[in-house]
């Protein structure tokens, strides 16, 4: 006997046990549906969208509070780090492009972090001893005396932005954004070497 004709015990809506009678229901109704569409591997999730939209918000304030905290010497905070790259990069200094890398932003954009601090006399620009061609900025020895005058202050001006964080807290948050820092980097360096191999 077909199983699918036999009689079918179900519960009513009172609860009840009642019997199908073979025939009575479609015999598709107690089997999988073999037409049903797949379901995606992984549902859209927009908690990645909210996260990159909170970043994008706290990044904002928290630029907006260091730039009053360093209103007193005219910086922005992208110059001001900008002037710490060039403290770190010493008398080799740094071109637009290396700036550019180490502070992940757009080389006019390190450009113009240059173009503020040779406007205050902390940093200059010269040729590259090996390249006469490549421009490096670098500290001037005004740039360098103001750094070990004030620098130790301004740093802990802005930690401060971040006082409601514990360290290890503060710790953890460092390594999130250097991991997101470093997969767009990949991705951006990869999205060049395929424009070059389409070039070949």
């Amino acid at each position: 006997m077909d199983a699918t004709r036999r009689p079918t015990t179900v519960m009513d809506a009172h609860d009840r046990p009642t019997t199908l009678r073979a025939g009575a229901v479609h015999p598709k109704w107690f089997t999988i549906e073999e037409t049903l569409e797949a379901l995606p591997e992984e549902p859209e999730d927009p908690t990645r969208f909210e996260a990159f939209m909170q970043l994008i918000k706290t990044a904002g304030a928290l630029d907006r509070a260091a730039t009053h905290v360093l209103a007193d010497l005219n910086l922005t905070a992208g110059a001001f780090a900008a002037l710490l790259e060039l403290q770190v990069s010493g008398d080799t200094g740094l071109a637009p492009s290396q700036l550019a890398r180490r502070l992940a932003v757009a080389r006019r954009t390190a450009t113009l972090y240059v173009d503020i601090l040779a406007r205050n006399g902390w940093a200059e620009r010269c040729a590259h001893p090996d390249d006469k061609r490549m421009v490096l900025a670098r500290l001037t020895d005004e740039g360098r005396q103001i750094l070990d005058e004030v620098s130790g202050g301004y740093k802990q001006r802005l930690a401060a932005l971040l006082e409601d964080l514990s360290p290890i807290q503060a710790e953890r948050l460092r390594q999130l954004l250097a991991g997101i820092d470093t997969t767009g980097r990949r991705a951006a360096e990869e999205d060049i070497v395929e424009r070059l191999a389409a070039l070949v």
